[in-house]
């Protein structure tokens, strides 16, 4: 007698180990979609900081003029950018809101967010100890401390010390 079809038997045997193989197919994928980055997540809010430092401290570098009127303040005068023969000026700005971006103004044209998310900013004016030509204290900054949190789930906090060149202090 010929057999034409499967038993009962081995069709519940053969859907079982399909599904196995199925769940554990699955599960890999899960777990590796789950260890990609994710769109605003520690990887990339960690790399926004440090891109958000390097553009400050590269108009820090070239800044002829400081003004810190707060500590979630910044603004910078710099040499002419634009071609115009005038000075530019540039303003980092935290509003102090958790949550708010950290903002770059140029020229007053409106603000770029420079990050998002962010918990706090600080920007703290350092001075080293120093005597000027009549043996009195020199007690104008030097540099500038800038320490930024930010983040949703995970916290990104990065600082940076940064020198002034060619500024003066208003």
């Amino acid at each position: 007698m010929k057999r034409r079809g499967f038993t009962l038997i081995e069709l519940i045997v053969s859907l079982s180990v399909v599904g196995i193989l199925t769940m554990a197919i699955g599960s890999a994928i899960v777990l590796s979609m789950r260890s990609l980055p994710t769109p605003g997540g520690f990887s990339e809010m960690q790399a926004a900081a440090g891109r958000s430092l390097t553009i400050l401290g590269n108009d820090i570098r070239l800044a002829t003029a400081v003004a810190i009127p707060d500590f979630r303040t910044l603004t910078l005068t710099l040499p002419d950018r634009t071609g115009d023969a005038v000075a530019e000026t540039v303003e980092y700005q935290w509003s102090g809101v958790a949550g708010e971006p950290f903002t770059r103004e140029f020229n007053g044209g409106g603000q770029s967010s420079m990050l998002s998310a962010i918990i706090d900013v600080r920007f703290t004016p350092l001075q080293q100890a120093g005597f000027d030509a009549d043996g009195r204290a020199s007690q104008a900054p030097d540099r500038v401390r800038i320490e930024i949190q930010a983040g949703t789930t995970q916290t990104v906090a990065v600082s940076a010390e940064y020198r002034f060149f060619n500024t003066r202090m208003p």
